[in-house]
């Protein structure tokens, strides 16, 4: 029996904050036992372990305690992250001497209140005390920065595979929207080519199914699927009628990429360069693989797109496909896209995975 999605969604994140606040818990706790082992082994007397040195060190970090976290809390996230960085260097230095006047009348004066028998002395002044406080305040100040870096980048890591899981999402029905408007112009035609079409079209739905829920495939697999496609639209025209060209030179197998990439630049040519008034419609397809990366080129006439048109939204995949560059290949890749009057011209350079 399945639970309501709300209950179940609100129960996970009730749960996620107990997590995260347990966790919090530990590492201030681990936090102070640290601090509290380095300043017992800086006060003590003598070798050995003495009780008077274990109550002095403990009631060290009292006023430690008392403004770090004002510090963290208030000043850091009030101040410093809305960037007011003379406010918060202003408070700094205010919980850093409060807490040397703290330390200083904590020993001198009122130690004596409440443990009048206790004899404490205290060997520092209030300039070596304010190197105490604003060590901590420094110290847990960039510890707390450190983490909230750390869970930065995780979120962002998160919303990145988040938005490239959503951007393939729209890549495969794009693509699919495309390879049906084929297959049903060549129903219209009634040709005997739609079965043929339809069998390549499955080849292509296979790959796309199994083989695009990773970050990167075997380059060879991409280009046998590119293959695939562009056969798929060789069978819609007549060989007289259309130039379609596509050249692969270099090692097929030199590394990865990833899945369904190139396809928008591909389906973009076939979609507007093979129909319109277009004496002799051409798409040229070349790729050069090398080792230091993959060269791309698509170049097709200016058609005004085809007659058939399932789709009333324009400019999906290859605004999809740059989105995808720069979240997979951020400074490893260069597309220059050059519309002029009778061609359309895309270049893209990028370095393959390994």
């Amino acid at each position: 029996m399945k639970g309501h999605p709300r209950i179940t969604n609100k129960f996970r994140s009730l749960l996620t904050d107990q997590l995260i606040f347990r966790n919090r818990w530990r590492q201030h706790l681990q936090f102070w036992v640290i601090a509290w082992i380095i300043l017992f082994n800086i006060f003590r007397s003598s070798s050995s372990v003495e009780w008077i040195d274990i109550l002095y060190t403990s009631l060290f970090i009292v006023p430690l305690a008392l403004i770090v976290y004002p510090n963290l809390y208030v000043f850091l996230p009030s101040l410093l992250r809305q960037e007011r960085y003379l406010w918060y260097f202003l408070s700094l230095v205010f919980l850093t001497v409060l807490g040397a006047v703290l330390l200083y009348y904590l020993f001198d004066r009122w130690i004596d209140l409440v443990l009048p028998g206790y004899y404490f002395i205290s060997y520092n002044d209030v300039s070596v005390l304010m190197l105490y406080t604003g060590s901590f305040l420094i110290v847990t100040t960039l510890l707390k920065l450190s983490r909230s870096w750390f869970l930065l980048m995780r979120m962002d890591r998160t919303s990145s595979a988040q938005r490239l899981e959503s951007l393939q999402s729209q890549i495969n029905p794009h693509f699919l929207l495309n390879s049906l408007q084929t297959i049903y112009a060549l129903s219209l035609e009634k040709s005997d080519r739609t079965p043929e079409v339809i069998l390549q079209l499955s080849e292509v739905l296979k790959y796309n199914l199994y083989d695009t829920d990773r970050p990167a495939v075997k380059l060879d697999k991409e280009i046998r699927m590119i293959r695939d496609y562009v056969d798929m639209y060789r069978h819609r025209v007549d060989p007289g009628h259309a130039d379609i060209v596509l050249e692969v030179n270099g090692d097929e197998e030199e590394g990865e990429i990833a899945p369904m990439l190139l396809l928008p630049f591909i389906e973009n040519a076939f979609k507007h360069g093979l129909r319109g008034n277009v004496d002799r419609p051409r798409v040229h397809i070349s790729l050069e693989i090398a080792r230091e990366g993959l060269r791309f080129q698509v170049i097709n006439s200016h058609g005004k797109g085809d007659e058939v048109d399932l789709e009333p939204k324009k400019g999906i995949g290859i605004d999809n496909t740059r989105q995808r560059l720069d979240l997979l290949y951020p400074g490893k890749y260069q597309l220059d896209i050059d519309e002029k009057a009778d061609t359309f011209e895309v270049k893209l350079t990028l370095e393959l995975k390994k």
